[in-house]
């Protein structure tokens, strides 16, 4: 029989008991993929059967090799051979239920198989997921200064309010322009993990080798791999961050919060996770990102979505103007009739200081621009000089009181000083 014929009719289970099947998907060579190419191209119900009994092989053949043990694998494709030839073997002497008896022991085999490695690699994943996040800060003395923790718990102090590390390929890392040699093992890279630390009133921008930039805010921590996996990135954050993710369809970047995972191909946007507020949130400037929450809940959204988590009260989504959400990266927040009240929250969480608003103080609206590069007095004064307040300092508390009884009932929007 001519063997293009042969494959006429053929179902995924009989190419699945066939040798040359197998043998092909094993180990391909130019004349078995034209073969298989032309014969899926003549025989539209074939082509449907090879592309079933791949997907039955695809859990074994491409499961990265960082968590596949190759000896199980080399195991499989042996019993599978073996079963297969012994049916060659004794084809014309088997009944046909005998043949189907086989044909179902390697399809069990089959999917055993991948039950098991999928699973494994589940275990592996998981293990991955804890140590990121299991990852803590430093035991040393608090200080005023960014910190970059590398591996080897040297920790490097970062003078001025702002900084700026980027990776290159050979490793080093740049810091306001000195450079830092990391070492360490190249087998335990993407084991092995370092941190940068942003305290109060302070920014800083990181750059992985892959072009992606991450924007830290105060009061902030990431942890980052000292180099990333094959088949995926991923990054744990405390606190604010602004991400313009590099585009790489083979290495998904996933973002890890205390209650959420974003998962991104390439994409920008803006992630809030502190740890001392119930709420978390995630803003979309462009692309798209999945959300998947603590509860196992998952949303997908579209530019200019904000969505808001709490365990509480579950998923909120709604449309909103990014620049509010990200003007921070740049040097500055942006009001646009907000309440005095949730400015000084927000100054609050940038410049780690306690402020207290006087009630009848609390629901004026402002717009403007408060400029993050100053200190929280300058700011303040910035402020009140467009509010009708005045500040008092008490106990390492920061007061703003009413400075005359006869405004306390204003209603319209007050513009603070616009920064140019």
């Amino acid at each position: 029989m001519d063997i293009k014929n042969k494959y006429t009719h053929y179902s995924a289970d009989q190419l699945l008991n066939d040798f040359y099947f197998l043998e092909s998907e094993q180990h391909p060579s130019p004349e078995s993929i034209a073969f298989w190419e032309t014969m899926q191209q003549k025989d539209k119900a074939l082509a449907k059967e090879i592309k079933i009994a791949r997907s039955f092989l695809h859990d074994i053949r491409h499961i990265p090799v960082s968590h596949l043990p190759q000896n199980e694998v080399e195991t499989v494709w042996k019993n599978i051979s073996r079963l297969n030839n012994i049916e060659k073997q004794r084809k014309k002497k088997i009944l046909f239920i005998n043949h189907s008896i086989l044909v179902a022991a390697s399809l069990a085999l089959i999917l055993c198989s991948a039950w098991y490695f999928q699973s494994q690699l589940s275990i592996m994943q998981e293990k991955t997921e804890l140590e990121i996040t299991a990852v803590k800060r430093p035991n040393a003395t608090p200080t005023d200064n960014i910190q970059l923790v590398l591996s080897k718990k040297k920790q490097i102090d970062i003078d001025g309010k702002e900084s700026q590390l980027q990776y290159d390929h050979q490793g080093k890392i740049n810091v306001n322009s000195q450079t830092i040699i990391q070492e360490t093992d190249d087998k335990e890279k993407t084991n092995i993990y370092n941190q940068l630390i942003v305290p109060a009133g302070k920014r800083s921008s990181i750059t992985f080798t892959d072009g992606t930039c991450i924007w830290l805010s105060a009061n902030s921590r990431i942890v980052y791999p000292v180099e990333f996996k094959q088949h995926k990135r991923e990054i744990y954050i405390e606190g604010e961050a602004f991400l313009s993710v590099s585009h790489d369809p083979n290495r998904p970047f996933i973002v890890k919060t205390s209650q959420m995972d974003i998962q991104v191909l390439g994409t920008t946007f803006n992630v809030s996770a502190y740890e001392n507020k119930q709420t978390q949130s995630v803003v979309l400037v462009s692309g798209k990102i999945k959300v998947k929450t603590s509860k196992n809940e998952s949303k997908t959204l579209s530019p200019n979505n904000l969505l808001s988590y709490n365990e509480q009260e579950g998923i909120h989504i709604q449309s909103v103007d990014v620049q509010k959400y990200i003007a921070w990266k740049d040097g500055f927040y942006l009001f646009q009739t907000e309440k005095l009240k949730d400015i000084a929250t927000k100054l609050s969480d940038y410049y780690g200081k306690k402020i207290m608003i006087d009630s009848p103080l609390k629901t004026i609206t402002c717009s403007g621009k408060l400029d993050l590069k100053e200190d929280l007095d300058e700011v303040l004064q910035t402020l009140i000089r467009t509010v009708p307040a005045r500040i008092e300092k008490s106990d390492g508390i920061i007061h703003i009181y009413v400075k005359h009884l006869s405004l306390i009932h204003i209603s319209e929007p007050t513009r603070l000083g616009m920064i140019s």
